[in-house]
């Protein structure tokens, strides 16, 4: 095997290679505050699988290509176009007064052409700089890909947790609540309860129930959205941590509202201003002539001496200048459209700083909510993790029926479902606060 075509082997064999998982967006350190192994090893297959963290590195790579394409025009261009030509006798030819002979002829043209625009007014130079300014647009739209699917993973991650853990109590509920049905339906076959209360009982099983079958649909909703997330086209359930074991930062009361700077919608949308900029330099060079400097060299004319003679040898070099005079006003309206879409980029711009820190100030509300609600279902599973053990306390004297004791265990358990969507809530709103900021640690921020 040549060099030439080694080289051209392993050009098609890194085209072919898949894109591998950005290190700079992964922000690993982040995750690992939330002290979940199980949950590390998913963020590490999901940034190896997820498709649309793959779909925005290719357009992220398009965007660097799309650098040297544009850069091309500040190169200049050369070309080889060989032509053979056979010329047979046909009918007189007369130029005026002088008849040519018929004759037959083979020409073979084998020239090498060479332009190049020479950029005066620095159009080139621009539209090179904008195809950056794009470049680092799209470097910007994969951090976000990265930021939000992350988020979006880890929620129904925590989500799936507290699905399950609400099963499990919602099942020892519908246990439960079963055996108040049957006690009551005794009391009521001997005459020690109304039809009232043997109906409500027999309601509430059904109720929780149906709450059951409601919780299981969630999980598998959550688990095939994990499943999407992490590639996977299987229907095995996503391992996940024990409710028990979570852990996640603490949130702050107050946060800067220049920390909304890491955001990549913002920083996209001064990226986009700049670059807007730059094209309306570009258009108002389109109203400026253009230089292009030409040439070529060759042999033409096959002839017993051969190809390669000095009296074959043939070249021209020049200059041609070109200035659009009239354009219908096409070069205007290109102009003012390029003008508005700049003025555009600047609302664009200041919409987006006044939604992030909507944005971040919704997040700490719903942190200090979380917070607060959080502290006061603890305060509430302790009153009434009280309350039962007086009634068991109560129970083990004979000072309070089996069924009473029962229906105050279904009242704990209720009260530990509301502490366990409480908690995740408040795991969530870290979530979302991380989010507001950017995708960066909100307890160490460079300001």
């Amino acid at each position: 095997m040549t060099i030439k075509k080694f080289l051209i082997f392993v050009f098609f064999i890194t085209l072919a290679l898949p894109v591998k998982a950005n290190v700079a967006y992964m922000n690993l350190d982040w995750w690992k505050n939330y002290n979940d192994e199980i949950l590390n090893q998913h963020l590490l297959d999901l940034y190896e699988n997820n498709h649309d963290l793959k779909i925005a590195a290719y357009k992220t790579k398009q965007a660097k290509e799309n650098i040297i394409l544009i850069g091309a025009n500040q190169l200049p261009q050369a070309s080889f176009t060989p032509e053979f030509v056979q010329t047979f006798k046909g009918s007189t030819h007369r130029f005026g007064d002088i008849e040519i002979p018929q004759y037959t002829q083979t020409n073979i043209l084998l020239p090498i052409e060479a332009s190049y625009e020479i950029d005066i007014w620095g159009q080139n130079y621009l539209n090179k700089k904008s195809a950056k300014k794009q470049k680092e647009i799209a470097d910007e739209d994969e951090r976000a890909a990265y930021i939000y699917i992350t988020s979006s993973f880890v929620a129904n991650y925590y989500n799936l947790i507290k699905t399950d853990e609400l099963i499990k109590t919602t099942q020892n509920i519908v246990d439960i609540q079963s055996q108040v049905v049957n006690m009551t339906e005794k009391k009521y076959n001997n005459g020690l309860c109304s039809i009232n209360e043997l109906l409500n009982e027999r309601q509430l099983l059904l109720e929780s129930k149906n709450k059951l079958n409601k919780l299981v649909e969630n999980k598998k909703i959550l688990n095939n959205e994990l499943l999407n997330l992490l590639g996977e086209n299987t229907d095995q359930e996503v391992k996940h941590s024990d409710f028990e074991s979570i852990n996640y930062p603490n949130t702050p009361d107050s946060i800067s509202a220049l920390a909304i700077k890491n955001r990549p919608d913002l920083i996209k949308s001064e990226k986009y201003a700049q670059k807007v900029g730059i094209d309306v330099r570009v258009v108002k060079r389109d109203f400026l002539p253009k230089f292009i400097l030409y040439g070529n060299i060759g042999f033409n004319a096959y002839n017993k001496g051969g190809i390669f003679n000095s009296n074959t040898f043939m070249s021209n070099v020049g200059i041609l200048p070109r200035w659009d005079i009239f354009s219908g006003g096409a070069k205007l309206a290109k102009y003012r459209i390029t003008k508005y879409e700049y003025k555009k980029s600047e609302e664009i711009y200041q919409k987006t700083v006044l939604d992030s820190i909507q944005e971040l100030n919704n997040a700490l509300v719903q942190t200090k909510t979380t917070k607060e609600n959080l502290k006061i279902s603890n305060e509430i599973l302790s009153i009434e993790e009280q309350k039962y053990c007086n009634a068991q306390k109560k129970y083990n004297v004979g000072n309070l029926s089996k069924l009473n004791e029962m229906k105050e265990q279904i009242n704990l358990l209720l009260i530990k479902q509301h502490h366990i969507s409480a908690e995740i809530d408040d795991l969530i709103s870290t979530i979302t606060l991380y989010n507001a900021v950017g995708g960066v640690d909100y307890n160490n921020i460079d300001l």
